[in-house]
């Protein structure tokens, strides 16, 4: 007999801890110093931050005995080509112009793992600094930024979850990522990542980053994404409206709540339409929340 099942990413009885994987100081173009950057976002109440300046390996070591965040070794590969992030860093990967080739290297490096940044900035005009076609001829990367916050200031669009459904919907198995992107003391806390893990070690959430066990935010916070074979719970502590969206984008149930949950057909048929299952929450302003997709397993 057939069956249906969600694979989810998350687990019960893990903390939530909140961090930024994009952050730019005045080792490449930021405006600030590391010590002010690392203290600002101490401040905000972050416990984790990639200093990640261009095409340059800032060493976390010097600045983590003057914060209780954990510091996370990062670059961006910038140089001749479009960007990506390097997190995790042990040795600092040249910027290939073939990126399958920086793919490949930050591959190699144990415990390491790359993004693809800001897909809907318009740079160099007036093309997408990633399309589609780009992304899908790549491999090897954990995901992309589906909400990078400097572009809100920027020529392009913030938020990616146009490019990110379309990834899903060929198969193509990626997280989605919330960074500022932070260069100017305005860029801080515009989205962050939500990450489940039972402590803040480096090694902890690396792991959860690189396994999908976090979500994305602009204000929303979520308390637990539960999951029990084919129905799927979200409790918030201030959305205001859930949605619910499969394959290709399409909305499959929008509920005006701080909690919500959504079933998955028991036909293997119409479930595997579906393909997978992602929630968007919405709430004040331009608060938002993310989760990554939880794929939809048939069998028999």
């Amino acid at each position: 007999m057939s069956s249906v099942q969600l694979a989810s990413p998350y687990r019960e009885g893990l903390r939530w801890f909140k961090g930024n994987l994009h952050t730019h100081t005045t080792r490449s173009d930021g405006a600030r110093e590391p010590e002010e950057v690392v203290r600002d976002y101490q401040a905000r109440g972050y416990d984790f931050l990639a200093i990640t300046d261009h095409d340059i390996l800032v060493e976390p070591e010097p600045y983590q005995h003057n914060t209780t965040m954990t510091l996370i070794p990062g670059v961006e590969v910038t140089a001749n080509g479009p960007h990506l992030l390097h997190i995790n860093t042990s040795e600092r990967v040249p910027p290939h112009r073939d990126r399958q080739d920086v793919l490949d290297e930050i591959a190699e490096q144990k415990n390491s793992f790359a993004v693809l940044n800001h897909p809907n900035w318009l740079a160099p005009l007036p093309g997408l600094h990633y399309t589609h076609s780009n992304m899908r001829e790549l491999s090897r990367y954990a995901g992309i930024e589906i909400y990078n916050g400097v572009i809100e200031r920027l020529p392009g669009t913030a938020l990616a979850t146009d490019q990110w459904d379309q990834l899903l919907s060929n198969d193509m198995r990626l997280w989605g990522y919330g960074h500022d992107d932070s260069h100017l003391a305005g860029d801080v806390e515009l989205a962050w990542n939500m990450v489940q893990a039972p402590e803040s070690s480096a090694s902890e959430l690396v792991d959860s980053l690189r396994e999908g066990r976090f979500y994305v935010s602009t204000g929303i916070y979520i308390q637990s994404i539960a999951v029990s074979e084919r129905t799927i719970r979200v409790i918030t502590s201030n959305a205001t409206r859930i949605r619910f969206i499969s394959r290709w984008g399409v909305i499959q149930d929008t509920l005006d709540s701080q909690a919500a949950e959504f079933t998955v057909p028991e036909d293997p048929d119409e479930a595997s339409i579906l393909g997978y299952i992602r929630v968007e929450c919405y709430g004040g302003g331009s608060a938002m929340a993310w989760s990554q997709p939880l794929w939809i397993e048939t069998g028999n």
